[in-house]
C-alpha cells in the first residue's frame, strides 16, 4: 500500500533560493526533452528517458554547467515525465479519446512547482522536525513522518510561496478487517444542502468554503488588478490571492477526510449514487455549489479508504431514481422537484427528508445485492426493477456499529 504524507516545509532564504533553482532545472529538463521528443517523433524515429537522460548528462557538464548547483533527480525525474506525458497521450488516442492534447511546454509561472529531491530510501533522513535534503542539508518541518515503512522518494512542491514535502511511502497493510454474516450495509446521498446524508441517520454539513471566501476572493482580485503588471506589489498581491485559494481548498479537504473517514468506519457494504456531474453543472444556476461541494473527490476518497479497510463500495445505476421512490412502499413520483425538500409519499403518506429519503433507497439497493454475492464497484452493474428492489421481503434493518478506523 502506497501513502504520500504531506509535510510543511520552513527553509530558510538560502535554501528558499535552492528550492527556486531546482524547480527552474525541473522546467528546463523538462522542456529541453519535450523538444528532443517532438523532434524525433516528426522524423518518425522512436526514443526513450533513459537515452535522454544519457544524452543530458554527457553534455550538462559544458552547455548547462548551472544545472550542477542542483541534484541529478530534478533533472532525471523530469525526462521520465515526459515519457509519461507522452504514453498518456497514446494511451487515450486509443480509447477514442479527442480531446486529448499533446504534451505542452512548461512556462515560468505558469506551471506548478515542484522537483523530486530524495529518490530511494537510503538517502532519506529525519530528526526533530527536520528533513535532510540532498546536496543542501536539514530543513526544518512542521512534523514527523507518520508511517512506517519503505520510502520511494520525496518531492518538494510549492502552493501560495509555501513549500511542502510529499513523502511517498510504501506501507503494510493492516490486517483485513472482519466482515460479519449481517454486514452493516449504508446508503450515502450526497447533495448541496448537506454534503452528505447516510441512511443510518448522521448528516454532514457542507462547509460551503467557496461561497463563505468569495467575497475575500474577489476583493483581493480586485487589487490586483489595480497593481501595475511586473511590480513587487503585483507579486506580494498574486501571493495573497493564492493563499485565499489555498484556505478554501483546506477548508474543503478537511471535512472530505472526517466525513469519509466516519463513513467508512460505521459500515461493511457502502451505496453510493453514479452522480453525472459534468452533465450537473450544465445548471448555472447550480454549477458553482455543486463544484464547491466536491462530490467525485468524496466518492474517490471512500473508495480508497474502503479498499484499505476492507470494505466493499457499490455504485448503483445511473438511472436509479433514489431520490423519487419512497422508501415505505416502492412507489415512484414521476415529478419532484429540488425545492421539495420533505418527500411526500402520493401512496402511502410517508412524509420524510429528501435525503434521509434517498439514503434508505440506497441502503436498499445494497440489501438486494448482497444475497447474491455481487461485488460489484461500479462497473457492470445490471439495472434491477425497482418494484422488484422495494419488495418488502428484500428490506433490512439498517444497524450501525463502530469500527476503529485510521
Amino acid at each position: 500500500m502506497i501513502k504520500a504524507h504531506e509535510i510543511k516545509l520552513y527553509p530558510t532564504k538560502t535554501q528558499e533560493i535552492f528550492f527556486k533553482k531546482s524547480c527552474g532545472v525541473r522546467r528546463f529538463a523538462f522542456n529541453w526533452a519535450l523538444n528532443k521528443w517532438n523532434k524525433l517523433y516528426l522524423k518518425g524515429e522512436n526514443t526513450s528517458a533513459y537515452s535522454l537522460v544519457k544524452h543530458l548528462n554527457s553534455i550538462k557538464r559544458t552547455e548547462f554547467v548551472w544545472m550542477q548547483e542542483t541534484a541529478k533527480t530534478c533533472s532525471q525525474y523530469a525526462i521520465h515525465a515526459v515519457e509519461a506525458a507522452w504514453k498518456n497521450y497514446f494511451r487515450e488516442l486509443k480509447k477514442g479519446n479527442k480531446n486529448i492534447g499533446k504534451p505542452k511546454f512548461k512556462k515560468k509561472g505558469y506551471c506548478k512547482d515542484g522537483f523530486v529531491a530524495v529518490e530511494n530510501k537510503e538517502q532519506f533522513k529525519q530528526k526533530d522536525f527536520k528533513i535532510w535534503i540532498p546536496r543542501l542539508g536539514w530543513v526544518k518541518c512542521s512534523e514527523n513522518l507518520r508511517f512506517s515503512g519503505k520510502v520511494n522518494n520525496i518531492s518538494v512542491k510549492r502552493i501560495a510561496n509555501m513549500w511542502f514535502a510529499v513523502v511517498n511511502i510504501e506501507v503494510i497493510p493492516k490486517e483485513a478487517f472482519t466482515i460479519n454474516e449481517n454486514q452493516v450495509i449504508v446508503g450515502v446521498d450526497l447533495g448541496i444542502k448537506s454534503m452528505a446524508v447516510t441512511s443510518n441517520g448522521r448528516v454532514y454539513e457542507n462547509p460551503k468554503a467557496l461561497k463563505k471566501g468569495l467575497r475575500n476572493l474577489k476583493h483581493q482580485q480586485r487589487l490586483l488588478a489595480r497593481k501595475v503588471k511586473g511590480s513587487s506589489n503585483r507579486q506580494k498581491q498574486q501571493i495573497k490571492i493564492a493563499r485565499a485559494h489555498y484556505k478554501i481548498v483546506c477548508i474543503r479537504k478537511n471535512a472530505l477526510h472526517k466525513a469519509s473517514n466516519e463513513i467508512v468506519g460505521n459500515a461493511d457494504v457502502i451505496v453510493l449514487e453514479d452522480l453525472q456531474v459534468k452533465n450537473m453543472v450544465k445548471n448555472h444556476n447550480l454549477a458553482q455549489a455543486i463544484n464547491d461541494v466536491s462530490f467525485s473527490e468524496l466518492r474517490r476518497q471512500i473508495e480508497y479508504k474502503a479498499e484499505w479497510a476492507s470494505k466493499e463500495v457499490i455504485i448503483t445505476d445511473k438511472w436509479f431514481a433514489s431520490s423519487k421512490i419512497c422508501c415505505g412502499c416502492g412507489h415512484k413520483k414521476e415529478h419532484l422537484t429540488l425545492s421539495e425538500r420533505i418527500y411526500k409519499c402520493d401512496n402511502c403518506g410517508l412524509e420524510i427528508d429528501r435525503d434521509e429519503n434517498a439514503a434508505h433507497n440506497l441502503a436498499n439497493y445494497g440489501t438486494l445485492l448482497k444475497p447474491n454475492g455481487s461485488k460489484s464497484c461500479g462497473e457492470g452493474s445490471s439495472v434491477i426493477s425497482e418494484m422488484v428492489l422495494f419488495s418488502p421481503s428484500v428490506k433490512q434493518e439498517i444497524v450501525q456499529i463502530n469500527t476503529n478506523f485510521n
